[in-house]
């Protein structure tokens, strides 16, 4: 789900709650960035960026990520959205509010595919506006859908998986006849069974030895996440904004943030959730006694 930190109060907002943010928080001052790509906002722009990078894609090595494929999660998303899209245009006697709400849904990209988040995004996204029998009317609609397509999905499986009545016998049939027929081993046979025993042994080393690998690989790995940690707390965010603050005596909200977050990756490396550092930035900021903020500008109280 795309995240914003709103330009005026410094608030980190998940896209469904923008909408209730600048009806009741912040009217005047409608302006967010996106805490993955920094792109800014205004207004309702916000509502058209629906997917962004990863933290993984930003901060991997240049052509780690190729273009054009596609992860198992989207694949999944945008079945279940265009089963969404289809009942809206399947059903045709449904209640106007029902086939208005449908029509909603269908016009997000990140809607829940499990009942409970389902409900909470859809109060969330409507600001309460929408009746929670016509949710649930809804909700119950869509699963029976998903049955639906769960039982075409079984029945294409099941044709394609069974054999002819002819072909199983047939197969019984050669078995039963290998039986009749073996004979005594013979000496190549024998020195075909000692080569197979051969090489039995090789893999089983073999796997043995990437399994101690992989150990020493996860130990490693443990060592790096401890000095990671270690690096987070040798970073002192408040002491990195005292010290923009004093050299540029006077900044936007905005543009502070970003140089905090630079300085950050500059010192840890990378960032393992922009959402918890965003968060982190604003209660230091909001800790700290002599600063003045107005009109979403920064000022050292000298």
């Amino acid at each position: 789900m795309v995240v914003f930190t709103c330009n005026h109060c410094g608030e980190t907002l998940h896209k469904p709650s923008v909408a209730k943010h600048y009806q009741f928080q912040c009217k005047n001052y409608k302006s967010i960035t996106c805490v993955d790509c920094f792109k800014d906002f205004l207004d309702e722009e916000y509502v058209a960026h629906t997917k962004c990078i990863t933290e993984d894609e930003r901060y991997a090595a240049k052509g780690a990520y190729q273009n054009g494929i596609v992860k198992k999660g989207e694949v999944k998303q945008e079945s279940w959205l265009e089963m969404i899209k289809s009942i809206s245009e399947s059903e045709k006697n449904l209640r106007p509010s029902l086939k208005n709400l449908l029509n909603t849904i269908s016009s997000y990209s990140n809607v829940p595919r499990k009942k409970v988040k389902f409900m909470n995004f859809i109060k969330s996204s409507s600001g309460g506006r929408v009746n929670i029998n016509d949710i649930e009317e809804v909700w119950s609609l869509i699963e029976k859908y998903k049955e639906k397509n769960t039982l075409d999905k079984q029945k294409i499986a099941d044709k394609n998986g069974n054999k002819p009545n002819d072909e199983i016998q047939s197969k019984v049939d050669n078995r039963e006849n290998s039986n009749v027929t073996k004979k005594r081993k013979t000496p190549d046979i024998e020195k075909n069974s000692l080569k197979d025993n051969q090489e039995h042994l090789q893999k089983k080393k073999k796997k043995r030895k990437d399994e101690e690998n992989i150990h020493n690989v996860e130990e490693i790995n443990a060592v790096n996440v401890n000095i990671q940690d270690i690096t987070c707390k040798n970073f002192n965010m408040k002491q990195e904004i005292l010290e923009i603050l004093n050299l540029k005596k006077d900044i936007s909200l905005k543009k502070l943030q970003k140089k905090v977050l630079k300085a950050y990756v500059n010192s840890v490396g990378e960032i393992e959730c922009q959402e918890k550092i965003v968060k982190k930035f604003n209660k230091k900021l909001s800790k700290i006694t002599n600063i003045k903020i107005e009109d979403d500008r920064i000022s050292l109280i000298i």
